[in-house]
């Protein structure tokens, strides 16, 4: 038998003892690999998973809630802006009306069209103009307000809510929507005529 020394005591050992004679020193001590370390068990890593989840459906409501309200300003867009030849012919036979200054006849044209289709905010402009043409400022106000509902930014809606409140008197509120008529407008000979016109009040 081949002898080597305790790596303990320095006692000599038979290679095939398992223990030192001499100071019970475990030989397998020195080559045994170290004990792994325990795995996760089931529980904890279903704790973990549903843990995840949950911040996971948290942070979509969470940014759903967010989008929701940096989007609660933004105008609501038109369900439908397909114009049916019969709603475009409509709309022409007021827009004929309202050129020969015929408003009266203009209005049930443009009344017809929005029964048609009712997310139209250009044709609420003209119905209103045609209304504050007649002198009937309070349904012309009303059509102006619809399309702004709508369109908050619509240039010819703005420009008109300042006429209508200028022909009342009110030059704060003129003042304030021709203000933000000149932020979003694009037509220049209007822009500077009514830059003018805000100079005088």
């Amino acid at each position: 038998m081949t002898q080597t020394q305790c790596p303990k005591c320095d006692a000599p050992r038979e290679k095939h003892y398992q223990f030192c004679p001499s100071c019970g020193f475990d030989y397998h001590q020195t080559t045994s690999p170290k004990p792994a370390a325990p795995r996760q068990s089931n529980r904890a890593r279903r704790r973990e998973i549903i843990i995840l989840a949950l911040v996971v459906v948290v942070t979509a409501v969470a940014y759903n809630v967010v989008a929701a309200l940096v989007g609660r300003d933004r105008p609501i867009a038109p369900v439908n802006t397909t114009v049916t030849p019969v709603l475009k012919n409509v709309i022409q036979a007021g827009n004929d009306f309202m050129d020969h200054e015929m408003f009266d006849k203009a209005i049930p044209q443009y009344e017809q069209a929005l029964s048609m289709d009712s997310l139209q905010p250009d044709i609420m402009v003209d119905l209103g103009a045609c209304y504050h043409a007649l002198g009937e400022n309070d349904k012309a106000d009303l059509q102006f307000h619809r399309a702004l509902a709508i369109n908050p930014k619509h240039p010819v809606a703005l420009f008109n809510m300042g006429v209508v409140s200028l022909s009342v008197g009110d030059t704060v509120s003129a003042r304030n929507w021709w203000t933000k008529y000149l932020d979003v407008a694009t037509d220049q000979q209007q822009m500077q005529a009514v830059r003018e016109q805000l100079s005088k009040m």
